[in-house]
């Protein structure tokens, strides 16, 4: 202990010595593990904190798969087969997403809701904090009572300790509240990262309209003992057996089981993968920099270490010593690296909420703190290790000759160009990396959405089952809600559909095409996307029409159905004949094709557009719609005149998902601008951090040459000389690095493939761009050294030397 404190004490003078190296080493290494630590702290909210269950590692998430999704949730029918026949799970849950208008207190609000079955909260071990869950006879009778979250308990009512018991409003009948759950639970929002659901109303399985339909969420607790590849490998047999009863084949029925740890951040891993190489990366160009300093003092440090060597002094005692103050360096590094992570993992959480599932809990706590004292050592070994060995490498001999100039020697000279390389090579990495998201999300600006986002004003409304049951009434609620609307002041036009477009929500459904063979079963089936819209809809969205006509009020509910498809419909399904006057099979009725319309992109910009089929509102009343308004001044103005309008037709209706076009476009391509600005940003202080080591390699060089560039100025050379001497001594470092970058980028990038849209992971642009702009960071940062060697006096050089 005596000794360490020593080789301490000792490591903090010669810090303050050299106050310049140790400000730059630091900096450098506040950086590289401040990136770090902000990454981890992201890794470890999404990906590795625990999730709010009780033993969540036994929980499992049961899909079906198609050809074409490899998640659908299972009908009612499905959901009693593998809860009657499994044996690998203690209990088999299901819920259904479900939307719920509170009214009675206030104004009335739209809230995001599950209808589960009474087991859901034991399947998951969460325990309410006042009150109950269902019973199982309120389950089998649809009874009207609700489990609320903590969050809704305490906004809405005040956290009112009496609410159990409490009879409240939702879709227009009376609910009593039997339960409050605590504050961290939540479901499913940490698995789709969607809304937290703020109430539960029991789900009973056994009504037998529904059988067919697949809309259940279904999670189960597996046995213990039982791994998931045993419960698996059981329900894969068991959907075998299904496939075979029903006679659809032996694909008809294909089981998926997920984790409930794997399902989280599913859609993000990808992304949060290629940030952690990218700070990694980022770190190891900083060590590399703090490398390249620690060799310069040691260069200077070469006669007292030569001294201590001929007093006796050990090898390893004067490596221990080094260690010392890389380590004391890296651990004050990572402290400051530490208050900037602070900062950083606040700015990722503001930017990835709703973007990331679990952003908000995004913070600097106990494991991200041990991560980061972990990279504090490791960093300091890394970078510490090479110059200790080198320098404890010292000629006796030579070095006490040299009298007090510090030399590095050739073998500290091509440690140096080496780490010089690799930074260069790591650096190209990460820039051809931000280079082809840079050219991705460009491209990706430049999609046309297909339809005109200009001045659009997007709201949304659910209707009660309760109290509209029918389809004329909903098209009636509807049908008033665009003339009130569309005679607004400011308001050009208005329209209905029932998912506007993204807005994140798809109509998945199976067709038949008359004539055309019947799919061999579910597996086989082909998909499109189904929109109710109102008859301006194309119009209004400027979706130009190209074949037939568009709807019009003579399709109503009992005229002839009718159909319009989009163009991708046309081309896939098609098989080569035009569909116009053709009939679709959709559910139970016969619909005739009267139209073709151009494409859209209805879930996203960066996903090819999908077969749609639009059917009248006036036909099939939606339950949920988007009601869409063009204005002819900023749309944000008209919001509460819209909402006045909807409540004038009927006051208990809320609406919600309040957003304009514009910034619904910005919304779908936000995760990847996210992606964008982290990986972007640690490309530039890669760069920088190049920029900073090459600098510090070409001045040490001039320093070293002093002698030796008077004497070629002496003899006759030039300044032009002696700059192209000192720039081609740094060019020639780069290029090697620049062509180690460009090898080892065209094997790695491709794991970010994924990530790119419209753009190859080996795009040649950006190669070039990217080596380009390396190059001439590389001539900036060798250009300031080699000016100040053609300054040199040829007479006050040869007398130093």
């Amino acid at each position: 202990m005596e000794t360490l404190l020593q080789d301490i004490r000792h490591s903090v003078r010669l810090l303050f010595k050299n106050k310049l190296v140790t400000v730059v080493a630091l900096a450098a290494l506040a950086l590289g593990i401040g990136a770090n630590t902000a990454i981890f702290s992201v890794i470890n909210a999404v990906l590795l904190r625990g999730l709010p269950y009780q033993d969540a590692s036994q929980l499992v998430l049961i899909w079906e798969k198609l050809k074409q999704v490899d998640q659908v949730e299972l009908s009612p029918d499905d959901f009693a087969a593998y809860s009657e026949r499994g044996r690998s799970f203690a209990q088999i849950a299901a819920s259904e997403r479900a939307n719920f208008n509170l009214t009675g207190n206030n104004d009335p609000v739209r809230l995001e809701g599950q209808r589960a079955t009474a087991n859901l909260f034991e399947t998951l071990g969460s325990r309410p904090m006042l009150g109950r869950t269902f019973s199982d006879e309120e389950d089998r009778t649809n009874a009207r009572v609700v489990v609320m979250s903590y969050r809704l308990w305490q906004n809405r009512f005040a956290g009112d300790p009496q609410i159990v018991g409490r009879d409240i409003a939702l879709n227009g009948s009376n609910y009593t509240v039997i339960g409050v759950m605590p504050a961290e639970f939540q479901y499913p929002a940490p698995i789709n990262n969607g809304q937290p659901g703020e109430v539960w109303t029991p789900r009973s399985l056994a009504t037998e309209n529904e059988r067919n339909s697949h809309n259940l969420m279904t999670i189960g607790r597996l046995r213990p003992g039982v791994s998931w590849e045993q419960a698996r490998s059981e329900f894969e047999l068991i959907s075998r057996q299904r496939s075979q009863e029903l006679t659809h084949g032996d694909d008809a029925h294909r089981v998926n089981l997920v984790p409930l740890r794997a399902q989280v951040g599913r859609e993000q891993r990808s992304a949060l993968y290629v940030l952690v190489g990218a700070v990694g990366l980022v770190l190891l160009i900083a060590c590399a920099n703090v490398a390249n300093l620690l060799l310069t003092l040691a260069a200077g440090r070469r006669r007292e270490i030569a001294l201590r060597l001929a007093l006796g002094a050990k090898r390893s005692r004067i490596v221990r010593q080094l260690l010392t103050e890389s380590l004391l360096l890296s651990l004050v590094g990572g402290g400051v690296g530490l208050l900037l992570a602070v900062w950083l993992s606040r700015a990722i959480r503001v930017l990835a909420v709703g973007q990331i599932p679990r952003a908000e809990s995004i913070e600097v706590d106990g494991p991200v703190l041990a991560f980061t004292m972990l990279v504090s050592v490791a960093t300091g070994l890394i970078f510490g290790m090479a110059p200790a060995l080198q320098a404890s490498r010292t000629d006796l001999n030579s070095t006490l000759k040299d009298g007090v100039r510090g030399t590095m020697g050739m073998s500290g000279q091509r440690l140096r160009s080496a780490l010089v390389v690799s930074e260069v090579a790591l650096a190209l990495l990460l820039l051809a990396g931000a280079g082809l998201m840079i050219k991705s999300f460009w491209r990706l600006q430049q999609v046309d959405p297909g339809f005109n986002p200009q001045n659009l004003l997007s709201v949304e409304v659910t209707l009660p089952a309760a109290r509209y049951p029918e389809s004329q009434q909903r098209t009636a609620f509807f049908q008033q809600v665009l003339e009130k609307v569309s005679s607004l002041p400011g308001v050009s036009s208005a329209a209905v559909v029932n998912s506007p477009p993204l807005s994140g929500r798809r109509n998945i459904d199976i067709f038949l095409i008359e004539g055309h063979p019947a799919p061999k079963g579910i597996s086989d089936a082909p998909l499109a996307d189904f929109r109710l819209i109102s008859p301006d809809y194309f119009k209004m969205m400027g979706i130009p029409m190209l074949q037939g006509r568009s709807f019009t009020e003579g399709d109503a509910q009992n005229a002839t159905k009718v159909t319009i498809i989009s163009q991708s419909f046309a081309t896939n399904f098609g098989a080569g004949e035009n569909l116009m006057g053709q009939r679709l099979r959709i559910g139970d009725e016969w619909h005739t094709v009267v139209g073709v319309v151009s494409d859209i992109r209805q879930s996203g910009l960066d996903e090819d557009a999908a077969p749609h089929v639009y059917v009248s509102y006036r036909q099939a009343g939606p339950t949920r719609a988007g009601v869409l308004v063009r204005t002819t001044t900023d749309p944000l103005s008209v919001v509460s005149a819209v909402r006045a309008q909807v409540q004038a037709v009927d006051r208990d209706q809320p609406i919600y998902n309040v957003n304009t076009m514009n910034v619904m476009i910005a919304a779908a391509v936000a995760p990847r601008r996210l992606n964008l600005v982290l990986l972007g940003s640690f490309a530039a202080l890669a760069l920088g951090l190049a920029a900073v080591g090459i600098y510090g390699v070409m001045a040490n060089l001039v320093t070293q040459r002093t002698g030796e560039i008077g004497l070629r100025m002496a003899l006759g050379a030039q300044r032009s000389d002696v700059l192209r001497l000192v720039i081609g001594r740094g060019l020639r470092l780069t290029l090697v690095g620049t062509a180690i970058g460009l090898g080892a980028s065209f094997v790695l990038l491709r794991l970010m493939a994924s990530l790119l849209y419209g753009v190859s992971a080996s795009d040649p642009f950006t190669f070039a761009a990217i080596t380009a702009l390396l190059l001439l960071v590389a001539v900036l940062a060798c250009y300031l050294p080699a000016r100040r060697a053609t300054k040199v006096d040829p007479l006050v050089a040869l007398r130093y030397e």
